[in-house]
């Protein structure tokens, strides 16, 4: 049996996911996969528990090892130099809405962590919709360049992107790197999904150009790839030296990360997770075609953008749900737990953007893909 097939007990041990909802519904909402962690990660953290000791740590080894990872996986410059590791991204997306102050555009629909950073930082947020065409979104720069207008400092990205999943091109990057050029921006880029890649490559965003280089914040971890959301870890990429002292100076009140932490992330980035890390992308890659070729045979009118990366498809069932959002008609009908689209689109409009569609966390095993399926497939009566 493949690793990834067995079914977890999760109910019981406080996990957020399968513990908010009753024992018939299924969760498929939190980004947080039904897998266990890589072995490497598991044995790590057992040898770092039985020391025994778990006092204050000095990480001077980190920023080489991330560095390294880096210039590895994604075939471009990266320092030590560059490296600020972070308790968490979330508090980090905070900490850099803060370092230029000014409002933050933000491409919408996008996920929490994003669209509450400017608040929690003290800035404001203007909301840039992305444009779909035929089911596949791409950032509208015009659009994007309209509402710019005077006092935004700051652009907050997304690749890949959480909900719509688009690895976005080094070309897209490089348009939106000359905007922020035109518009004198620095670029904010949460890169958390970065390893779960199906169709093309990850560019990280400060290696597109000059301008993104010198005016940039990446954001990246091994939360989502490792399934280790709950020991919280992240590491900041700042070439430009006073913007990485303006992001450490925000950081005055947030604490570094733990013990735990810190030795997971060794793990995670050491090398001895590869092989199961590009397992995990194949099995992935085959809960989506599943999921997409599912949802086609339950309906034509089911909607949905082809994932490019992460393990979180955004779904559109607006044809079936006539006018309830899409996740209250799946509670309601196929006890399937989601995201509400609505969410993903922060201040509410008038009619509520995102209403329609619904995020479904595909990282489970396969037969919990199928049951999904399954469940919807008898909501709409089939």
């Amino acid at each position: 049996m493949c690793v990834f097939d067995e079914l977890i007990e999760r109910r019981g041990d406080g996990s957020e996911k399968w513990n908010r909802y009753p024992p018939d519904v299924l969760p498929m909402w939190i980004a947080d996969m039904d897998f266990r962690s890589p072995p490497a990660i598991v044995e790590a953290l057992v040898e770092r528990a039985r020391f025994g000791v778990y006092g204050y740590q000095i990480y001077d080894d980190m920023p080489a090892l991330l560095a390294g990872w880096l210039r590895a996986a994604y075939g471009c410059e990266a320092e030590a130099d560059w490296i600020v590791p972070v308790h968490a991204l979330v508090p980090a997306l905070a900490q850099a809405a803060s370092v230029r102050g000014g409002r933050v555009l933000i491409p919408v629909p996008t996920y929490m962590g994003i669209l509450s950073a400017p608040g929690k930082s003290g800035a404001a947020a203007t909301l840039c919709p992305l444009k779909n065409v035929d089911e596949r979104y791409r950032m509208d720069v015009a659009d994007m360049r309209v509402r710019a207008g005077s006092g935004a400092e700051t652009l907050m990205l997304c690749n890949p992107h959480n909900p719509v999943g688009r690895v976005f091109t080094r070309e897209e990057l490089l348009e939106a790197s000359a905007f922020a050029q035109e518009n004198n921006l620095l670029v904010v880029s949460d890169e958390v999904h970065s390893e779960l890649i199906f169709e093309g490559r990850h560019t990280p965003f400060w290696s597109v150009d000059e301008y993104a280089r010198n005016n940039s914040i990446t954001l990246m971890g091994p939360g989502k790839t490792c399934n280790v959301a709950g020991l919280p870890f992240g590491f900041a990429v700042i070439p430009n030296g006073a913007v990485r002292t303006a992001f450490k100076k925000a950081a005055y009140a947030i604490s570094e990360p733990g013990v735990m932490h810190a030795a997971a992330a060794r793990a995670a980035y050491g090398g001895a997770c590869d092989g199961w890390k590009k397992e995990l992308v194949a099995y992935l890659k085959g809960n989506r075609d599943v999921l997409e070729a599912g949802l086609r045979d339950i309906s034509p009118e089911i909607r949905f953008p082809r994932i490019e990366g992460s393990y979180l498809q955004w779904v559109d069932f607006g044809a079936l749900t006539h006018g309830e959002s899409a996740a209250s008609w799946l509670l309601r009908t196929a006890k399937i737990a989601a995201n509400d689209g609505a969410m993903f689109y922060g201040a509410a409009a008038a009619p509520v953007p995102g209403r329609s569609c619904a995020r479904l966390n595909f990282a489970a095993p396969r037969s919990r893909i199928a049951c999904a399926l399954q469940r919807i497939a008898g909501a709409v009566g089939l």
